[in-house]
């Protein structure tokens, strides 16, 4: 019984190590190696996503100032790199395309982008942006090793053709930057903040000890 019981919490653990890793039954995650703190990467992120990405997707949770905001633009800058001037600076950053005649061509509707770096993890979106091949390349009919049958065309198909491996993977690198961004923009700060916090309670911790001994140094 007890072997049992082990095998059984073994293969769990297993298990859970795989999909922790990636190990879903499909080919393993690239590492995407992004960095938040990397702001030109962000910039050339923002504007990747605007020139490859916009067409068809929202993230209809940003504005275009907070953008500039956290990017180091000004309003007038982001609205010329990513809306060429079509947009206002408090405008959220929706898709310009007509999502129901996209959806007539793709079968199905463009989701938004906001929180998918939250749902699937940036090195989902890294691998997904470099996992696709040509499927049938007479037709140009292309798909995707991490996504069998997507709906969603090869929107870096002029980096696959025109550009090197490693230029490609910091398109890539730098979309999926900005995407783990957009996914939650407070984390810059937030971790900024937890150092600050971390010390704040060691230098309590210090007062508090030195404290107590002095409180008890008469009990004693």
């Amino acid at each position: 019984m007890a072997k049992r019981i082990l095998t059984i919490v073994l293969g769990a653990l297993f298990s859970i190590a795989a999909w922790a890793g990636g190990g879903q039954g499909g080919p393993a995650l690239k590492q995407a190696d992004n960095d938040l703190w990397d702001q030109a990467s962000l910039q050339r992120g923002a504007v990747a996503f605007a020139n490859y990405c916009q067409a068809c997707h929202s993230i209809q949770y940003m504005r275009y100032n907070r953008i500039a905001r956290d990017l180091g633009w000004a309003d007038e800058q982001v609205i010329e790199k990513m809306a060429h001037g079509l947009n206002k600076p408090t405008d959220v950053v929706l898709a310009r395309g007509n999502l129901q005649a996209i959806a007539q061509v793709l079968g199905t509707v463009p989701p938004d982008l906001s929180l998918m770096a939250r749902l699937k993890g940036s090195d989902y979106i890294y691998s997904f942006l470099l996992g696709y091949f040509e499927k049938d390349p007479e037709k140009g009919v292309w798909d995707n090793h991490y996504l069998p049958g997507t709906a969603m065309p090869n929107v870096l198909e002029d980096q696959y053709r025109f550009a090197t491996a490693a230029e490609r993977e910091a398109v890539a690198r730098d979309l999926t930057n900005f995407m783990e961004y957009v996914g939650e923009p407070i984390k810059l700060t937030r971790y900024e903040l937890g150092w600050k916090v971390l010390l704040f309670l060691f230098l309590f911790f210090i007062i508090a000890w030195l404290l107590k001994k002095e409180y008890w140094r008469d009990v004693k």
